[in-house]
């Protein structure tokens, strides 16, 4: 059995959308791909991962369509959603060794994670991740933010020989249009100079990216823990690109 692939999604500051992103990227590897992942909920400030677990189970007990579409989902699938725990910084590496040591096989295991570089909890378990993806939004602070913490892990951590991290990418995500702006190039020719690069995929700043369901209606789902994204909204959102090419970083 291979070694699984530690990942995250980290950054310093909040509302660049890690959370989002790891719910995105498990469940259309997971449900669309046969890809086994496991995620380990330890940003222990708000565990999104549990609550979009917590609303899944909600809207699919509560809602008949959603119920029948999970349903229906599961019987073709056979297999139960994929799991999801909670720790904290300063235990969650062994808590995802001591999970596929009982018996979990994943073949990539996602760290939702905060990713300030002030706690030394949270330094060492940046430390033992194989590969970090950095959202960046357009916004200005979130923009300095994410480039300056994507600068330390280098500098610091991967340069220094002082983690396992291969290789650190940023994502650029929430962005006006579709494509990418003139100011998206300009950052990249700067994140070049400081020896930075972002993936080629680009997500837009699109509403479709908080679908998570409703109690109510014949709504569709983009984001969720327990089905892959509506196919209807696959469309245009560039997720397949995304997890095409962290496929492709990664090697699963």
């Amino acid at each position: 059995m291979s070694e699984p692939v530690f990942v995250a999604f980290a950054t310093q500051k909040g509302g660049a959308g890690k959370s989002t992103l790891t719910a995105l990227t498990a469940s259309y590897l997971y449900y669309l791909e046969g890809v086994d992942v496991l995620v380990i909920d330890c940003d222990d400030r708000q565990h999104s991962q549990k609550d979009y677990r917590e609303n899944d189970l909600a809207v699919t007990g509560e809602n008949p369509y959603l119920k029948r579409l999970c349903q229906n989902f599961y019987k073709k699938f056979e297999k139960k959603a994929y799991e999801i725990i909670l720790s904290n910084p300063a235990e969650a590496a062994k808590v995802a060794v001591d999970r596929i040591e009982e018996g979990a096989n994943p073949d990539v295991v996602f760290f939702d994670i905060t990713g300030t570089v002030n706690d030394l909890e949270i330094v060492k378990l940046l430390s033992v991740m194989d590969y970090l993806f950095v959202p960046i939004t357009p916004d200005t602070a979130d923009m300095k933010s994410s480039i300056r913490f994507a600068s330390h892990v280098v500098n610091s951590m991967i340069t220094t020989g002082k983690s396992k991290i291969k290789d650190i990418y940023l994502v650029w995500n929430r962005v006006p249009s579709k494509a990418k702006t003139r100011l998206c190039d300009i950052i990249d020719g700067y994140l070049d100079e400081l020896g930075l690069h972002s993936l080629n995929t680009v997500l837009s700043n699109s509403s479709r990216f908080f679908k998570d369901g409703a109690t109510i209606g014949r709504t569709g789902i983009f984001r969720s823990t327990m089905l892959p994204p509506d196919r209807r909204l696959l469309k245009g959102s560039n997720l397949p690109e995304l997890v095409s090419e962290i496929r492709q970083i990664i090697k699963v």
